[in-house]
């Protein structure tokens, strides 16, 4: 007799093996292996600077920014997206407004005089948001976890309810949230709202995390699945599929189908396509544009936007290498064009 979603759920969330022993966290599947981090800094120093990322941005081939259609976000359909450049999104999905990891600052990094800077503008401020009901962040990076943006949510919505993996809680509570839900993988966190209730779930994925020099792998990262009243909608995060170094057997990262079976099909994802080269380097962190469209098949997407690119130079493809890789990708695979779609920054789509 085939097992209820929820059986399936207790059995994956009885499977602790992305513990570790010291209370830190990994990537626990063979499908998750990374060089060391002093190939990291080596590219850092060597190759970062001069890679033909920098070159397509200087050519004119970043994604244009549109201003966001607030008719459209104001009579919203049942379940859209609004792309707000990188990861950052907004979610509205019956009725309900869900920020996702919003980085409005110049540059990604713990100082805003060096570091990753934006090739492209934030298409808003935080004050030209409207209302949000639910912040979610997906792990503590700095492309992802932006202190000035948060202070600035924070400001605006005092008492805003936030979602984020475990290990966060300091961070959050640092900026003066209260409101904080930390989260495992398979957890469930139901939330009432005006428009119903609704159910966050945190999802595994294939990453890892830090902010300093010494916190590698101390908090946890995650994608994230709402199932609202009528719709449901996934999002990545930052995740790989299946490394190239060290991975001689072509070892796949089994969440993506262990999260179709227990939530699909959704009816609307947001998948990372980009930061993915050179790929032995970063392939045990970032999905490419091909193993993207596995994703969403994996989890039984109808629909899907590619996001994680477009916004800061963090590796070495082209700024517009991710969607034009994606839609090769889809058309060999026989999927229709618009079912994975790249958009324009602050541009709206509704889910199918």
């Amino acid at each position: 007799m085939p097992q209820s979603n929820e059986q399936l759920r207790l059995q994956y969330a009885a499977d602790k093996s992305h513990h570790l022993p010291n209370g830190r966290f990994q990537s626990p599947w063979p499908s998750s292996t990374n060089p060391s981090v002093t190939a990291f800094i080596k590219y850092m120093f060597t190759e970062y600077n001069s890679n033909p990322g920098w070159e397509s941005v200087k050519q004119g081939r970043a994604p244009p920014v549109v201003p966001l259609d607030y008719n459209q976000i104001a009579a919203p359909s049942d379940v859209q997206l609004t792309w707000l450049g990188h990861a950052s999104l907004l979610v509205q999905i019956n009725g309900a407004n869900v920020l996702f990891d919003p980085v409005f600052s110049t540059r990604c990094s713990p100082v805003q005089w060096m570091g990753p800077k934006r090739f492209t503008r934030a298409p808003c401020t935080v004050s030209e948001l409207p209302h949000i009901d639910v912040l979610v962040l997906s792990h503590n990076h700095y492309d992802h976890l932006d202190w000035n943006t948060l202070k600035q949510v924070h400001e605006r919505f005092p008492d805003i309810k936030v979602l984020a993996p475990l290990g966060n809680r300091p961070i959050l509570s640092s900026l003066g949230f209260t409101n904080i839900v930390i989260a495992d993988w398979w957890d469930e966190t139901s939330v009432e709202l005006p428009t119903g209730g609704f159910t966050f779930a945190c999802t595994p994925a294939q990453h890892m995390t830090a902010r300093g020099l010494f916190d590698r792998m101390a908090t946890l990262w995650s994608s994230w699945v709402i199932i609202g009243p009528t719709r449901r909608f996934f999002f990545s995060g930052d995740t790989a599929y299946s490394a190239l170094y060290n991975n001689k057997d072509h070892e796949e990262c089994p969440a993506f189908v262990q999260i179709g079976d227990v939530y699909g099909p959704m009816d609307l994802s947001a998948i990372a396509i980009g930061a993915y080269d050179p790929e032995w380097l970063f392939g045990g962190m970032h999905a490419n544009p091909e193993q993207a469209v596995r994703i969403h098949e994996d989890v039984k997407s109808r629909k899907s936007v590619g996001v994680h690119w477009g916004t800061f130079v963090l590796t070495s493809e082209a700024v517009d290498e991710p969607p034009k890789r994606l839609a090769l990708e889809m058309a060999a695979r026989g999927h229709p064009s618009d079912e994975f779609v790249v958009l324009d920054i602050g541009q709206t789509t509704q889910g199918l």
